[in-house]
């Protein structure tokens, strides 16, 4: 009967710690994974990927950017409120690239981004198709 308590709170905690890994991952991380879905989901697809996403994380990612924007106005001194400057003139370097990563998951969300948008309407980057049309004079029968 130990054991099999044991083993029983054993898993209980591996359980409780995968829920919690989980659970323990920011908003920040979980808008990137579920823009990188979409857009992946955007090649096979089209525009219908962005149908069905969670309405409640989508204006937590936009609670996320408003955040961001935010922190970087009043580090610089500036009221939210009443600026009308861009929000990016008042980040750092590595701000501005978590900035534009979350803006495109954001538009990615509501079926709109330029790297959603290719992967829809061309079945991928169209760089690498163009490039192969400008080596064989031909246009691939997959091009959309």
């Amino acid at each position: 009967m130990k054991k099999l308590t044991l083993k029983a709170l054993f898993v209980a905690g591996f359980a409780f710690a995968l829920s919690s890994a989980y659970a323990g991952e920011s908003v920040y991380d979980k808008c990137l994974s579920e823009g990188e879905k979409l857009i992946e989901a955007a090649k096979t697809e089209g525009r219908a990927a962005a149908e069905n996403v969670d309405e409640n994380l989508l204006a937590s990612c936009k609670a996320e950017l408003t955040k961001m924007e935010e922190a970087a106005m009043k580090r610089a001194g500036v009221d939210p409120a009443q600026n009308t400057h861009n929000p990016y003139k008042f980040m750092t370097g590595e701000e501005r690239v978590k900035w534009s990563k979350l803006w495109e998951a954001v538009d990615a969300m509501q079926g709109r981004g330029v790297r959603f948008l290719q992967n829809a309407w061309y079945g991928g980057d169209p760089g690498n198709r163009l490039d192969e049309m400008e080596k064989t004079g031909k246009i691939p029968a997959d091009w959309r």
